[in-house]
């Protein structure tokens, strides 16, 4: 439990928690419920068949009318205004879900918030305690319709009101419907809760003011001394809409429940790791994926294979593990997993690692369940991958002939270290990089296993021949190169990997060197910097409008996801870990329960990027 500081309201928004509904819709905000991002919201909806994410219900705004005074329980922040409602809250908690704990002149209030698994419902009971007054609850629900990377100030909408729920139609297709256990529905006349301010939102220099939609609002008495729960949910597009928002809270702690069961969590870290690796892993139609992170996030290739052992393997999903499999089998095009899966299928296939990390994670899932037949029919594919990077494919995508892959030009980024703004490329990875290396590597040996599962020839000459053009990246007595052709010798952590795959090239002698390199120059207790700080182009922060962001996203920023390669380096080679991540602290640092993208590289090491990370859990998973 997280006791709010009612003096501290920097304290309490720097805290954030997520919610999901396994079909990319979440509900997400602060601990104090004030909205600082466009991003969050009560429900965000994944809609229609691309499953296109839209912000429709921003929150409840909340009011408790007692003794003839009214008190807001809401935090908000307007242009020269702030919602003081955080004065009246005392904790916030999340075991499986959201709580909130208010008390308002002796009046107690608990209100709880869970999701319908698989729709785009949400759900808030209120558990109201009353003293010797006759108390009410105002609940008057901020509305829009946007696409959640948007903001929109002129949004409004037609209601229909009936005896079981008020319907608000969003647009020609949608339909927002709204039910409470009781009281009674007022309808407010041309009326906004307006300029609400996202202060994270001009810190990145992107739009910040929004306003939002009142169709009305509902009020609900509560007697003097009696204990009342008041139940509301809202949903997209379903008329047989039930006030029962306890029963989904319950079946959704249930089902959490059961996740953690099944993945043997026998502590409370463990516990919110699986709940929390949970919320990246969604259905849509054409089959499981996994988001890369939230808020803004799709579903990558690259991330989902990286992150792929820890949300999947070491939680015991196998059925979706092997379901994710075969969904991005489907997306190959020209030897290339998508890099992104986005609300229209398949699409962005500028990544040259993206299939060779899907190599390696279908070699992982065949280790955990000696699943033959998938191999078997899976085969095929994997081959076609290998021929594709062997004669070339797009991007420049080409095995030379010293057996090493070179990939992209000058202009192209295509490894996980992508950023551009315009024509502008701060990290250029161009050429032939140490990890796409490291993973061809490891690719031809497991293309070799399953060759002899299958009964097929396989060219072994070709892995011993990288495996001694894998020595060009060789620096002497250090580390290795970033790049070769042409040649990088910035010290980054993606060296990391060419000592933690299955099946690495690099000489046993050799390895000590790298890991002093990237012990003594990269690694924090909250992953590796992705650049060593006597580097003429080291950033110290991540922060400031997108182009600064983006201009140090991998010049010196902590990425935790790296430490997946350190930790699994460190346990192949019998190395003990020279700094323990600082697994319980991240996880209730930032967002309440996940790890985020990065972190500054240097003190305080605040955290940032996406609030939660696929591949940040996934590290933290298999650290344990």
């Amino acid at each position: 439990m997280i006791i709010t500081n009612e003096k501290d309201l920097n304290y309490s928004t720097k805290k954030e928690w997520l919610i999901t509904n396994g079909i990319g819709g979440y509900s997400s905000s602060t601990i104090v419920g004030m909205n600082t991002r466009k991003y969050h919201a009560l429900l965000v909806a994944a809609l229609d068949d691309n499953f296109e994410r839209y912000m429709v219900l921003s929150r409840l705004n909340e009011e408790i009318i007692l003794n003839k005074g009214t008190y807001s329980i809401s935090t908000n922040e307007c242009p020269n205004y702030i919602e003081k409602g955080f004065k009246f809250q005392k904790a916030f908690a999340k075991e499986y879900l959201p709580e909130f704990y208010y008390n308002v002149q002796g009046v107690e209030i608990i209100k709880k918030i869970g999701m319908s698994h698989g729709e785009n419902k949400v759900a808030v009971a209120y558990t109201i305690k009353s003293n010797n007054n006759n108390v009410k609850l105002k609940l008057s629900p901020l509305v829009n319709f946007r696409n959640f990377h948007e903001v929109n100030n002129f949004y409004r909408a037609n209601q229909e009101i009936t005896e079981k729920y008020v319907k608000v139609n969003l647009n020609d297709k949608h339909n927002l419907f709204m039910a409470m256990s009781e009281g009674n529905y007022i309808k407010y006349y041309n009326t906004y809760y307006q300029n609400m301010y996202y202060n994270i939102e001009n810190e990145r220099g992107l739009d910040a003011l929004e306003s939002h939609f009142m169709p009305g609002y509902f009020e609900i008495e509560i007697s003097k001394n009696e204990e009342k729960t008041v139940e509301f949910v809202a949903s997209i597009d379903d008329e047989r809409i039930k006030p029962n928002a306890m029963q989904i809270i319950r079946g959704e702690e249930t089902r959490l429940q059961k996740c953690c069961k099944v993945a043997n969590a026998t502590n409370e870290l463990e516990r919110d790791l699986v709940i929390a690796a949970d919320n990246f892993i969604i259905e849509k139609k054409y089959g499981k994926t996994i988001i890369a992170g939230y808020h803004w996030f799709g579903d990558w290739g690259r991330d989902t294979f990286i992150a792929f052992e820890g949300l999947l393997l070491k939680t015991n999903r196998f059925n979706d593990a092997k379901n994710i499999i075969i969904t991005f089998s489907k997306y190959i095009k020209n030897g290339l997993i998508p890099n992104l899966i986005d609300e229209k299928g398949g699409q962005a296939y500028n990544s040259v690692d993206a299939s060779l990390w899907y190599i390696s994670a279908v070699y992982k899932y065949f280790k955990y369940t000696n699943d033959i037949d998938l191999v078997k029919n899976l085969y095929p594919i994997l081959k076609s991958i290998i021929d594709a990077y062997i004669n070339g494919t797009d991007y420049d995508i080409k095995m030379d002939n010293d057996g090493l892959i070179s990939a992209g030009s000058a202009n192209t980024q295509l490894t996980w270290m992508d950023a551009k703004i315009g024509d502008y490329i701060p990290t250029p990875r161009y050429g032939k990089a140490v990890e796409i290396n490291a993973l061809w590597y490891n690719a031809l040996n497991v293309l070799s296993i399953f060759s002899n599962i299958v009964n097929k020839k396989f060219d072994n000459d070709l892995i011993v021949k990288v495996k001694e053009s894998f020595k060009k990246f060789y620096i002497e007595n250090g580390g290795l190169k970033d790049t070769i052709e042409p040649e990088n010798n910035q010290i980054r952590p993606n060296q990391i990997f060419a000592l933690s795959l299955d099946y690495t090239p690099i000489e046993s002698e050799k390895a000590e060197e790298i890991f002093n390199v990237v012990e003594e120059e990269l690694l924090t207790q909250k992953g590796l910097r992705t650049l060593n700080k006597d580097d003429k182009d080291y950033k110290a922060r991540y922060e400031g409008d997108v182009f600064s962001r983006d201009s140090s996203y991998h010049q010196g920023t902590i990425w935790p996801y790296l430490l997946i390669g350190y930790n699994e380096a460190c346990y192949k080679y019998r190395r003990n870990v020279k700094i323990k991540p600082a697994i319980e602290e991240m996880m209730y640092e930032g967002c309440v329960g996940s790890i985020c993208e990065v972190y500054d590289a240097e003190e305080p090491r605040r955290p940032s990027g996406a609030i939660a990370q696929a591949w940040s859990i996934a590290m933290a998973i298999l650290d344990l």
